[in-house]
């Protein structure tokens, strides 16, 4: 091999090499905010009891995780302010799928920035909230609006949540199954020699 050659192949090494150094940092950054959450710098004020209604009335709800207006843009708060996302306990993957429970058109409570979370459905629910910015008087009064509303149509909106992703695995499979067929089909078309 030429010196220039080796020249070439050593760079081409380096760049490599540098590359996979970046795309690990990134996932090393991914990988840290997905274990710290966004829950991190908020309280939880679960335990609060002023709150112990809304404990009562979430805990029949069969999720894991309730997020509301936890949007960092502006025009996506203003796109979702009527939308509370639910969470299943068995939701899987790096971004599990979300419920959506649409809020009433009259729903007054925009200011209102929180999500609650638990391990599973026999445990009380943390409710994070970044008290710098929500008001309790403001969280209390939103919470006791919104809690009923999530408890009634909680369930059907996991199970449309549930048969989405169905019809899309399903899908998905269809067309890796008929990819695949095909790819034995071309292969199956060449005469042998």
């Amino acid at each position: 091999m030429s010196q220039k050659a080796a020249s070439k192949s050593g760079g081409a090494r380096i760049l490599l090499m540098l590359g996979c150094v970046v795309l690990a940092m990134g996932g090393g950054v991914f990988a840290a905010v997905k274990l710290l959450g966004s829950g991190a710098g908020k309280t939880d004020v679960g335990n609060r009891k002023a709150l112990a209604s809304v404990q009562a009335q979430l805990r029949t709800v069969d999720a894991c995780l309730i997020e509301y207006n936890q949007w960092t843009r502006s025009h996506h708060r203003q796109m979702h302010r009527r939308n509370v996302f639910i969470t299943s306990c068995d939701a899987k993957g790096l971004v599990p799928r979300s419920a959506k429970v649409v809020l009433p058109e009259q729903w007054s409570h925009d200011a209102l920035s929180f999500k609650a979370e638990r391990s599973s459905v026999k445990d009380e629910w943390s409710i994070l909230v970044d008290t710098e910015a929500v008001p309790f008087p403001v969280l209390v009064a939103g919470l006791e609006e919104l809690a009923p509303i999530v408890a009634r149509d909680a369930s059907e909106a996991l199970e449309k949540s549930r048969a989405a992703e169905a019809a899309s695995n399903a899908k998905y499979e269809e067309q890796q199954r008929q990819q695949e067929q095909q790819r034995r089909q071309n292969q199956e078309s060449y005469p042998s020699r």
